[in-house]
């Protein structure tokens, strides 16, 4: 019995061409998106009262989010379904590069095209697997709702450079907003909905069109972590964020430019993700 289930019979067969496809920007960014080394630079060095280092860059970066894109295994398994149906060869990669290659992806898609895998892993956007300014720029405008899953999460591609919006819990004062928006091009925003577990749901929660022997098309749940947490006692007390990003019980600056205490501060950790595969990388 195979142990890989077929992504091309998941995803249907959806006819594509080579000029469907747009490659996105190569270089560190793009309208609407850095690389993460633009924000480790003040987000790195934050220690706890007990001295641990607790640096939101460098824990991110050791993390399964981090490194999405370069999971060895996930390689492996996305080269063996196209290799076995190269006819659906555009679709299979545009669907695992949704959540694997988020930003790379969103820039083609915006720009009507597709995303890749392969013929994206020298792309700086692609390779920084769930980034920095992917979680922080998703809106709740569709949160909880059926279009938000298979990373269906809503970015606003309306504002310009320079005045869009990146969300985090806590209010920033106009001198550190403008801080950031000088260094990085964005403008910090207060909002709670990134600590609710429906942020989380818009990549883990994924449905997959299968197709049985009949050719009948049905939908498949490959993965649907929000709906059990949903349906269990966990939803009354404790979101994703809670058990995967420990909050500490010191207030400790969120930056170390200019940072100033914040309680409840969010650990990048992400436990629970691939020790295996971290151990691996």
């Amino acid at each position: 019995m195979r142990f890989f289930i077929s992504l091309a019979v998941l995803v249907g067969f959806i006819p594509t061409t080579v000029s469907q496809t747009v490659h996105p920007p190569t270089d560190a960014g793009s309208d609407l998106f850095l690389t993460s080394d633009q924000c480790i630079a003040c987000h790195s060095n934050l220690k706890s009262a007990s001295g641990e280092d607790v640096s939101i860059g460098y824990s991110w970066r050791a993390s399964m989010m981090a490194n999405s894109a370069r999971d060895p295994y996930w390689h492996a398994s996305v080269r063996r379904e196209v290799t076995d149906h190269p006819e659906v060869q555009a679709i299979i990669e545009d669907t695992c590069s949704t959540c694997h290659m988020p930003m790379a992806r969103f820039e083609a898609a915006n720009h009507g095209g597709r995303g890749e895998v392969f013929a994206n892993l020298g792309n700086p956007l692609a390779v920084d697997g769930v980034s920095c300014v992917v979680c922080h720029q998703i809106r709740n405008d569709n949160f909880g709702e059926p279009e938000s899953f298979d990373g269906g999460f809503v970015i606003d591609t309306s504002r310009p450079t320079g005045e869009r919006q990146i969300f985090g819990p806590h209010e920033v004062d106009f001198g550190r907003q403008s801080l950031m928006q000088s260094a990085a091009q964005f403008v910090p925003t207060q909002s709670i909905h990134m600590q609710e577990s429906e942020l989380c749901a818009t990549c883990h929660t994924l449905y997959i069109n299968a197709i049985n022997d009949s050719r009948e098309d049905t939908k498949l749940a490959e993965q649907v972590p929000y709906f059990e947490w949903l349906h269990s006692d966990y939803r009354k007390t404790q979101s994703c964020q809670d058990c995967h990003m420990p909050e500490l019980n010191d207030d400790i600056p969120i930056t170390s430019v200019l940072g100033e205490p914040r309680p409840q501060f969010s650990q990048h950790v992400f436990r629970g993700g691939n020790a295996f595969m971290l151990q691996i990388l």
